[in-house]
């Protein structure tokens, strides 16, 4: 701890030996005035005097249980103090599920600290603003944390359209921010000047368009072989280069002819589909590159079935949702999809956190019904070691899924319809528009368990292996970005730990030095190591990616984004 936080800290706070001598000292002085002025109780100067002194008396308890009270709180009692963590993400409307994940990530992350005394002397808590993925939802939001005086720090946004318009405002109060999926690179370096920081406050623990693009191009051209791949562009647009004119860059370098990047508004209208479906058709591409939202993607999808063009898809961010696979149904099979959060099933750290989760928050409605048999999900009690205990059974499959993809895949589904469908349940219906720029009973599995003598060795693998399938699928159905925040709270919770004890209230001063704490700490986190360079972007970024089978989304292999 720095010393001058040290210093203050023990200003701040009266040791509790220290108001007992207080009160011990003054409760002694009035039982001698008493005794002395007995002597003269007689006289009515001296009954008036006794009066006085009574009263004096009779006040001295609250005096005591003040100073107690004052000294047991900065002593380790019960936390008096409230400092909050602010959630800004989207709560609201058909796509909200990733915000309410990051909502109740930032919640677990805080009873925790609360329940184990994370910061001596203070309780935190949460204050969530739905900031509807719109910069004017955004700017209500910074306003609304900026001027809360108990506010430490910030998770999210989620969008970069809603980062870009409120960080100016939570940089002027000093508030450190960290935002689980923000991918826009300009957030932390400005094209004209890359050593400068535009919002020194601001931290992120996705990587950025920059590397999910890289990632895209390499795998497109040195992994899947193609050589003449279609570009289209529904990105948000921030008067720089968007993702898709960044990939298609970046497979131009890579070898690969790009014909045109066809910019699109997006809004899944007849006319716009119909003329892009026909352009590509027209470009004969092998590979078509989808950096839109999901339902325009799916529809898109269905059109290039209709003009006759059979190719396969990669597809950005905004294309991980179940609008997708909805819209677009067995035509999406084998596309591979690139995201910037890893899912649960393939972080090793992440099986407490899983099950801490949905013990917390409970298993999605429907999940059981994505069993292959349809029976039921079970409880987040029996889930404690998702992702490590099936960590063998998805690393087999996701070989086999990165084999399928890789060989020859030019029509809808490739070569991986024999691939056992064991991964991702379809996450959060966030598009990119919208996210990045926008207990129940035992389970029926685990109850008849593997160690039953009623079964043979063959019946007894089967069941090993549905565990584990059962095991991905809690684990994936709680969308990815979770994680993040969890990650992203921990983060600010362990530098309030280092700077809010001894303090008596939530200064600039503390913010100042919580983004201090946040900038130079540096521990293992659910979704990997979490340290941050000196723009404010995690170190060790990463970017995954899956492959759709029977309108679920598989995680095939994770790369290094940096």
């Amino acid at each position: 701890m720095p010393d001058d936080i040290q210093a203050s800290g023990e200003r701040d706070a009266p040791p509790v030996g220290r108001a007992r001598q207080v009160a011990g000292a003054v409760t002694a002085a009035v039982r001698a005035v008493r005794h002395w002025v007995g002597r003269s109780a007689r006289t009515g100067r001296g009954r008036a005097l006794l009066a006085a002194v009574t009263a004096v008396a009779l006040a001295i308890p609250s005096v005591i249980g003040f100073l107690l009270v004052s000294a047991s709180d900065d002593g380790g009692g019960v936390p008096e103090r409230v400092a909050s963590i602010g959630v800004m993400a989207r709560l609201s409307g058909a796509s909200a599920d990733a915000g309410s994940s990051v909502r109740n990530a930032v919640t677990l992350a805080v009873e925790e600290a609360n329940r184990d005394g994370t910061v001596p002397g203070w309780k935190l808590e949460v204050v969530a603003n739905d900031d509807l993925s719109r910069p004017d939802g955004g700017a209500a939001g910074a306003d609304l944390f900026a001027d809360d005086e108990r506010m430490i720090g910030v998770v999210g946004p989620l969008s970069s359209s809603v980062a870009m318009v409120s960080l100016d405002r939570l940089g002027e109060a000093g508030l450190p921010v960290i935002s689980p999926s923000n991918a826009e690179p300009t957030l932390t370096e400005r094209p004209e000047d890359p050593d400068d920081r535009p919002y020194p406050t601001y931290f992120r623990l996705s990587g950025t368009d920059e590397q999910l693009s890289a990632v895209a191009a390499d795998y497109a051209v040195h992994t899947l072989g193609r050589s003449r791949i279609s570009v289209v562009d529904g990105s948000p647009d921030y008067g720089m280069i968007t993702l898709a004119e960044r990939f298609a860059r970046d497979a131009r370098e890579a070898g690969a002819t790009v014909p045109a990047v066809h910019r699109v508004d997006g809004r899944s209208t007849d006319d716009e589909i119909e003329q892009t479906a026909r352009a590509i058709r027209d470009e004969a591409p092998d590979l078509v590159y989808l950096a839109t939202g999901a339902a325009f993607a799916g529809e898109l999808r269905q059109a290039f079935a209709d003009e006759g063009v059979s190719v396969q898809v990669l597809g950005a961010d905004g294309l991980l949702s179940h609008d997708y696979v909805e819209r677009a149904k067995s035509l999406a099979d084998g596309d591979v999809i690139t995201d910037l959060s890893v899912p649960a099933s393939q972080l090793p750290s992440a099986g407490a956190f899983v099950a801490a989760y949905t013990k917390r928050f409970g298993a999605p409605e429907g999940l059981g019904n994505l069993l292959p048999d349809g029976s039921s999900a079970g409880s987040a009690s029996e889930s404690g070691s998702t992702a490590q205990n099936s960590q063998n059974s998805q690393n087999s499959q996701n070989s086999q899924n990165s084999q399928n993809s890789q060989t020859g895949q030019s029509g809808q589904s490739g070569g991986s319809e024999t691939a056992t469908p064991q991964g991702k349940v379809q996450p959060s219906a966030d598009t990119r528009s919208n996210q990045r720029r926008g207990d129940g009973a035992a389970d029926g599995a685990a109850a008849s368990s593997s160690g039953s003598s009623d079964l043979s060795e063959q019946e007894r693998a089967v069941q090993r292996s549905r565990d584990a399938e059962l095991a991905v699928l809690r684990a994936d159905a709680i969308p990815p970005v979770a994680a993040y925040a969890y990650d992203a709270a921990r983060a600010l919770i362990r530098a309030a730990a280092a700077v809010l004890p001894g303090r008596t209230e939530v200064t600039k001063a503390a913010r100042a030095a919580v983004v201090d704490a946040v900038g130079a700490g540096e521990y293992a986190g659910v979704t990997g190591p979490i340290a941050f360079d000196a723009r404010g972007d995690l170190r060790s970024p990463r970017v995954a990616l899956y492959s759709v089978l029977a309108e679920r989304f598989v995680p095939l292999q994770v790369e290094a984004g940096g």
